[in-house]
């Protein structure tokens, strides 16, 4: 076949104009596995949590996304801390003053008040005492003050330096920065996020 191609020439001509389309689609079906997969293990992460985990979730998402957004402390710290001071909103504290982060009103707090007996420990003892703690008109105003509380105060500057995946530093500073007097406070946050799942919310 004078000035042709042989058929088996054609065929390899065909294969190379073929090569970025062949690449091409093999790396979306993999993005379209991968994203998938991730799609599923959220979906299955998520129905694995109590409904009142679910449901605080659902509900303060957009909360904890903007003081995600604003401080940059990691969403399942937030959860974690909200989740275990306020019961997943279902604490006296959250439904009577919007305060879910259990932060309590010092001498320099300027705002309203809740007071209640409250459960501290004294070493390893635990003691029932009543305390003040920080009254809010709104829920968001809590998640707001959180924010102020941590990142603004020099007991918690260490925070500004670790990495957002790096819960175990935040909750060991959270907990030597002195926020609570449980001694097993770091622990109970990092069970929180593992046990829930936390790192997994989008």
């Amino acid at each position: 076949m004078p000035g042709g191609l042989l058929p088996a020439e054609k065929s390899s001509l065909n294969m190379k104009r073929l090569q970025p389309f062949i690449h091409y689609s093999t790396f979306a079906l993999g993005l379209i596995l991968v994203c998938s997969f991730i799609s599923e293990r959220n979906q299955a992460a998520a129905a694995e949590r109590p409904w009142k985990v679910r449901a605080y979730i659902q509900k303060h998402d957009f909360l904890a996304e903007a003081l995600h957004q604003e401080t940059g402390i990691p969403k399942a710290i937030i959860y974690a801390v909200a989740g275990l001071e306020s019961d997943w909103g279902r604490s006296e504290l959250a439904k009577h003053a919007n305060n879910h982060f259990g932060i309590k009103s010092k001498p320099e707090w300027r705002g309203l008040e809740y007071c209640k007996p409250t459960q501290e420990y004294n070493g390893q003892k635990m003691v029932t005492q009543n305390d003040c703690f920080r009254k809010y008109p709104l829920i968001r105003r809590s998640y707001e003050d959180f924010g102020d509380f941590l990142m603004q105060s020099e007991r918690y500057a260490i925070l500004k330096t670790l990495e957002a995946n790096d819960y175990t530093g935040w909750t060991d500073a959270i907990q030597s920065g002195g926020y609570a007097t449980d001694p097993e406070y770091a622990h109970k946050l990092r069970g929180i996020i593992w046990r829930y799942r936390l790192t997994q919310i989008p």
